[in-house]
């Protein structure tokens, strides 16, 4: 009687076990997995999530004839555990698969500053003390000035123009954010100078390195970087007024080791832009090519499509040729807080771990290839391990270019 007893015991604690088990996993995979998806267009099979096999959508066949016959774009779909357990609804789009000419070409980028963006405070030399106005006024560092008195500031020579204009009570409208704020402040005449000051060090432009991800024929653009151009002492989104890119020559490469990453040493090889800079924004910089290459057009992947496994990038580490190497993609999240980093990635390849010791500033927007497809672009370096980094979906960066108007004339013009 007591061996049945144990035995039946042991039957309901695996019972519980196993109930427990599958509970953590529902609500895991209800929290990490995204609400929407998109699916090629036209295609009536189920799929299921590469970076998760145990995870599959189920489709019915009411979503079936819907998808054949055309009638929406949009439908309802049923992610499955093992294929028997519901774990959500989620939102399938159809869409047609996006062919992108992968480049890997380092690039250079030339941006002005919608506004001049407060860096940091400086003390101004008056009379009786040292003030800074700025900061007594409440502005503060990444705000980004735009008018002084109803004048428009676009660069920091018009800043001081307009502050020289009034010496008394100045009005300065700013942005912080998307918000937009007021201040009132009374600039401070420098006795080194006699120019009358704000107290504040500002930027209206920057020029920096890094790679192209893709070019995308349809609507002559590009996308590139992966990751946002950042003011590099607030660290905030610089605010683009226009922007170009230029052609660059890979000089050299400073090793980098863990605690101190590397960087591409390139040179611009033109004065005259051969593409413009139309977005600035979290997944990269967007805008059209002066002349789309020659070049053999790979399938996006959808992010449902991406595994964890092998893969390689393109980059360029040495003149204007970009070469393959070998990756793995070590983890892929659907849910990620950033827009960015979806992808956690290893360098797995010895000649360019010899050469650069892993991933090096310039490398961003290196895209990814993964069975024949373009599933996404480098972004960032783990500081401490420099072997392995972030990487941001091809699909979330296509988004954003696919949007933009094709266009047939240009005007690259500095």
């Amino acid at each position: 009687m007591k061996i049945v007893k144990k035995f039946l015991f042991g039957i309901y604690f695996c019972l519980i076990s196993l109930t427990v088990v599958l509970f953590l996993q529902i609500g895991f995979y209800t929290i990490s997995l995204p609400d929407n998806f998109y699916r090629e267009e036209n295609s009536l099979d189920s799929f299921g999530l590469a970076a998760y096999p145990a995870v599959t959508v189920k489709n019915t066949a009411i979503e079936s004839v819907a998808v054949s016959a055309g009638v929406k774009k949009s439908y309802e779909m049923t992610l499955m555990l093992y294929g028997i357990i519901p774990i959500k609804n989620v939102t399938v789009r159809q869409a047609e698969t996006p062919m992108l000419m992968p480049s890997g070409e380092a690039f250079g980028l030339k941006m002005m500053t919608d506004g001049v963006m407060v860096t940091d405070y400086g003390s101004v030399e008056g009379e009786n003390c040292f003030r800074s106005p700025a900061k007594e006024g409440g502005i503060l560092a990444g705000d980004v000035i735009i008018s002084v008195n109803g004048v428009k500031t676009e660069t920091a020579g018009q800043l001081s123009k307009a502050v020289q204009k009034n010496q008394s009570k100045t009005e300065i409208v700013l942005l912080r954010g998307e918000e937009k704020i007021t201040v009132y402040l009374t600039p401070e005449r420098s006795v080194n100078d006699g120019i009358y000051k704000l107290g504040i060090w500002t930027r209206d432009s920057c020029a920096g390195i890094g790679t192209l991800t893709y070019y995308d024929r349809k609507n002559c653009s590009y996308g590139g970087l992966g990751h946002s151009v950042c003011d590099a002492d607030t660290g905030a989104l610089l605010p683009l007024s226009y922007g170009e890119t230029v052609p660059v020559c890979v000089n050299s490469v400073v090793k980098g080791v863990n605690g101190r990453p590397g960087e591409l040493c390139g040179t611009f090889m033109s004065a005259s832009a051969n593409g413009s800079i139309l977005l600035n924004t979290d997944c990269g910089v967007f805008g059209y090519s002066a002349g789309i290459p020659e070049r053999r057009e790979l399938p996006m992947a959808f992010k449902q499509e991406i595994e964890i496994g092998k893969a390689s990038i393109l980059t360029t580490l040495n003149g204007m040729t970009p070469e393959s190497y070998d990756i793995v993609i070590e983890k892929v999240d659907y849910n990620s807080s950033s827009a960015v980093k979806n992808m956690i990635i290893r360098i797995d390849d010895e000649e360019l771990l010899q050469k650069t010791g892993g991933i090096v500033q310039g490398m961003s927007g290196s895209p990814i290839i993964q069975n024949g497809k373009l599933v996404g672009a480098v972004t960032h370096v783990f500081v401490n391990d420099i072997s392995r980094g972030y990487a941001v979906f091809a699909e979330n960066m296509y988004e954003i270019s696919s949007k933009l108007k094709a266009e047939n004339d240009y005007d690259f013009a500095a």
